[in-house]
């Protein structure tokens, strides 16, 4: 019989965070391990989509509190859509397309972290605590960390991101090989709004040129993230041009305002760079025994629509809800995380597929490639384009029995 009454995670990020707090929402017991110190956990570059999908678990968890707290500290997802470099709208959409008054709410990153952390009651995270290996006994599961820590559990959850250790240590190996190098390196960042020449019906705006793009989104409080992206090499940084700032400006410099304005305003501030990866989908099984993995450990993708967390977060609800469904009941634990996975299967793979071809059309790099995406953007209808994404918000997470609220 399925008996779970401790979960045992590996990865403070979105999907480790939120995981946690669903667990404790359904009289679960939660341990989180972190290799990273605490600062560095709370910390992360830009900002990040917390799309109505996802937002839909938050408003179920902690009776609402992480929901409320993410509207008071972010800005909300409001009208948006891509423009040519010259700032003529390729594709404008408003939340009125999936009935709602917002599309969800973006938040710094660290802001993102810090929020999920409070939530969880003090000692639920262990910073500084690198996992190294697992072992399944068959009635339960024994973690194992540098310096000689162990932990266990019923189930070991691994939410480690890219690079997952725990992963690594389902296939034998020591470390995952490389991911899938999209061809695209990004810059983050965010910067104050206060002067510059944002047009103010926008929330969010994406730029896009010839094999570069430019986006930016509110963030809350006047400020705003940004994000910049160029078909380059894999491995490569900005010390031949004398750094990001002037990196920027040259690849940008051909884009109407608010681009250059945008970058100017980034002066003095803390931008990021790094290259854009993903891995191929594992289909229907992700884990083994009584091991499992969510988020960008099982199923990283490009950021191009702005899903990855989203997905994350999905995951973390519907394991949790899964768990919790199947207490007492006569399927095995191997049987329900097996179940967990591939009833995820099918979305996020058309998020990975759909974040790839999005990531491909804004990248064009020839000349008649481009003159062909603007083309066809501004002849299609906004109706139609809107059913690119409308399948995102379809997702409708609710607990399907009765539970005792543990949500304090």
């Amino acid at each position: 019989m399925t008996s779970i009454s401790k979960v045992i995670i590996i990865g403070g990020g979105i999907g480790g965070l939120t995981l946690a707090r669903a667990c404790l929402d359904v009289g679960i017991a939660v341990e989180l391990y972190e290799k990273r110190g605490l600062d560095v956990m709370l910390s992360g570059p830009g900002g990040i989509f917390i799309q109505r999908n996802a937002l839909r678990v938050y408003k179920l968890l902690q009776s609402g509190q992480i929901y409320q707290r993410f509207y008071q500290q972010g800005g909300k997802i409001l009208k948006g859509g891509f423009f040519d470099q010259k700032a003529e709208p390729l594709y404008i959409n408003a939340p009125q397309f999936i009935g709602e008054d917002d599309l969800g709410v973006c938040l710094l990153r660290p802001e993102l972290q810090q929020i999920l952390w409070e939530a969880l009651p003090e000692g639920t995270v262990q910073t500084g605590v690198a996992f190294e290996k697992f072992e399944d006994t068959g009635k339960g599961i024994r973690v194992f960390f540098s310096g000689g820590r162990t932990a266990e559990g019923d189930i070991l959850v691994g939410a480690d991101g890219l690079y997952s250790k725990v992963r690594a240590s389902l296939n034998g190996r020591e470390r995952l090989e490389e991911p899938v190098y999209s061809g695209t390196c990004c810059w983050r960042g965010y910067f104050d709004g206060s002067g510059l020449p944002l047009d103010p019906q926008y929330s969010w705006a994406e730029f896009w040129g010839q094999g570069t793009r430019f986006g930016y989104f509110d963030v809350g409080g006047g400020r705003f993230a940004f994000y910049a992206f160029n078909n380059t090499p894999a491995g490569g940084n900005d010390d031949a041009l004398g750094g990001s700032l002037n990196a920027l400006r040259s690849l940008f410099k051909g884009y109407a305002d608010p681009v250059p304005a945008i970058i100017e305003a980034l002066d003095g501030e803390k931008i990021y760079r790094d290259d854009i990866v993903d891995r191929p989908p594992l289909g229907t099984q992700w884990g083994q025994g009584r091991v499992t993995l969510i988020g960008d450990a099982a199923h990283p993708v490009q950021p191009s629509i702005g899903q990855g967390g989203c997905m994350a977060v999905e995951d973390s609800f519907e394991l949790a809800k899964l768990l919790l469904t199947s207490q007492g009941g006569s399927d095995t634990v191997p049987s329900v995380l097996r179940q967990f996975e591939a009833s995820r299967t099918q979305r996020v793979t058309r998020v990975f597929n759909s974040s790839r071809q999005i990531g491909k059309l804004g990248q064009a790099d020839t000349a008649i490639g481009c003159l062909l995406r603007n083309y066809i953007y501004k002849l299609t209808p906004t109706w139609l384009a809107d059913l690119q994404f409308k399948w995102l918000f379809d997702y409708q997470p609710q607990w399907n029995q009765t539970r005792t609220n543990h949500s304090a």
